[in-house]
Formats: C-alpha cells, sequence, structure tokens
C-alpha cells in the first residue's frame, strides 16, 4: 500500500511539471497550427493600443492580434497582462520563463520595442516584426491660426504635459527654464487632455499615438505640428513582437501576415479605428 501510495504520488508529480512545462513552453508554427489557436499577450492598461473593459480585452493590439491569428488560420487567444518593472522583465514573464502566476507565456508578445540594447540583453526572446513607428508630438488647438515653429511661442502660452515623463523633462529644460511658468504639469494624460479642450492650454506635448486616442474617445481632434525638440534624445521609436528564440519560424510567419496587412490596408484601418494615425515602420530618428 506504501510502495503503491508513493508510486501514484510521483506519478501525479510528474504529471504536475509536464503540464506545467506545457504551459509555460513557448510553441513553433507548426504546434501553433496544430493547436487551432494563437496565444497573443498585450499590456491591460495600455489604451489606445490595450486596456480591458470588463473582462473584455480592446484596443489596436487587441485587434491586431486577432487579424494575425486568422492569418495563421487560428484562433486567437488574447491574453492581457500588467506591465512588469520594465520591458526585460515582460520579456521574460511573457515570452521564455512565464510569470509566478497567471499561467504560461504567450506565442507572441505585441507593443515590444524594437531596440537593439533591449535585443542584447534578452537573447531568449526574438524581437522584430516592427508594425508601427511611434513619436514625441506637439498638438495645438485647431482653432490657433498660426502654428508655432518652436518652442519659444510656450513663453506666452500654456502647454500641457503628463507629469515626470520625458516630454515633461525636455520642456523643463528648454532655454534653461524658461518655460516653467507656462507648463501645465498633468498626472494623467486624460486630465491633459480634458484642460486643453477646455482651453485651458493651447498645445499639448506627448506619445501621439495616446493624444490622438484619447482625443479620438472624447470625440475630438487636434492639430500636430512639427517643431524642433532640441535636446530630446529619442524622438520616434519602433513597436514590434516578440517571440521565443526557438519560435523563430513563428516569428516570420507573423511578419508574412503583417506584410499582408499592410498591403491589403487592414492595418491601417485597425488604427485608424482608434483614431489613430497609421505610421509605417521606418529607421527612427
Amino acid at each position: 500500500m506504501r510502495t503503491h501510495f508513493a508510486l501514484t504520488k510521483y506519478l501525479g508529480l510528474v504529471c504536475a511539471l509536464v503540464a506545467y512545462a506545457s504551459a509555460v513552453l513557448a510553441r513553433p508554427l507548426d504546434e501553433v497550427v496544430a493547436s487551432k489557436t494563437l496565444r497573443v499577450v498585450v499590456y491591460r492598461d495600455n489604451p489606445p493600443f490595450s486596456w480591458m473593459e470588463g473582462d473584455q480585452p480592446r484596443g489596436i493590439d487587441v485587434d491586431i492580434g486577432k487579424a494575425l491569428a486568422r492569418h495563421l488560420g487560428v484562433e486567437p487567444e488574447i491574453v492581457a497582462r500588467m506591465t512588469a518593472e520594465d520591458v526585460d522583465d515582460d520579456l521574460r514573464f511573457n515570452i521564455w520563463k512565464g510569470p509566478y502566476s497567471e499561467g504560461g507565456v504567450g506565442d507572441v508578445m505585441l507593443h515590444v520595442p524594437v531596440d537593439r540594447d533591449l535585443m542584447a540583453r534578452n537573447n531568449l526572446a526574438v524581437i522584430s516584426n516592427a508594425y508601427f513607428m511611434e513619436s514625441v508630438a506637439l498638438a495645438i488647438d485647431p482653432d490657433r491660426q498660426a502654428a508655432p515653429t518652436s518652442f519659444d511661442a510656450f513663453t506666452e502660452a500654456k502647454i500641457g504635459v503628463q507629469f515626470s515623463t520625458v516630454e515633461d523633462y525636455f520642456l523643463l529644460r528648454f532655454g534653461n527654464g524658461k518655460l516653467i511658468s507656462n507648463i501645465a504639469h498633468h498626472t494623467k494624460l486624460e486630465k491633459g487632455i480634458d484642460a486643453f479642450l477646455k482651453k485651458d492650454t493651447v498645445a499639448i506635448l506627448g506619445v501621439r499615438s495616446d493624444i490622438e486616442g484619447m482625443l479620438n474617445r472624447k470625440g475630438a481632434k487636434a492639430r500636430f505640428v512639427d517643431v524642433p525638440m532640441p535636446g530630446l534624445a529619442r524622438k520616434n521609436w519602433l513597436i514590434g513582437t516578440a517571440v521565443k528564440d526557438d519560435s523563430r519560424d513563428l516569428g516570420y510567419a507573423i511578419g508574412a501576415a503583417f506584410e499582408k496587412m499592410r498591403t491589403s490596408g487592414d492595418l491601417q484601418n485597425i488604427f485608424s479605428s482608434y483614431g489613430v494615425t497609421y505610421v509605417s515602420p521606418a529607421t527612427p530618428d
């Protein structure tokens, strides 16, 4: 009886370990196709790309994940997770190791910065398939007649920015602090957009897709102007995907799907449906 109990316990442990391994191991293309499911990881709180409405994920990346699954001939399983302390942790939890809870890894993770340093630090993940170029942008009141050609214009007019962001630090340092008295700091982008729409500020500086997405949800638009941003370390950057290093064939198939979506206009339409201007990937500044 004791031997039978020990054997049963051992077999149970083995089955549990096998099940756990199956849950956390990323899958190459043939396994994804055989399972008829593509597990897509997106962020829980990253509008307009992904956010939760009740228990349902919504957003640009959610729709992209569903479209990628269609192109692969499988069903999408959208997994929405909170951000970790940094992107390195996100890749570890979502692509090659798995989180401490909430199940295993995804087959692909969206909204990953396509960055050489990030790639070098994370050799168990393959970062590629840039599908969008993000940028820092200046939105101005569409009723404003003259577009500013420099941030010097805000020595006499209020400009809004989200507190403690790269854009905030840029404005604080501009011209040795000449704009400080006219910077309206907001704890959240939505508060900044509300002040902008009430014309408490004449402009707002931030990530363009964030501004456009928030304005779209409020049924409003702004005018974007290209103004030099001297001293800003990076104005543009690429957003792509990550798969596990032994799932490169899945990454290639996803890249081919993205190309079809760009050619057909489906990718552009997804962005447009959330009020965001689609910017094709290119070498960032």
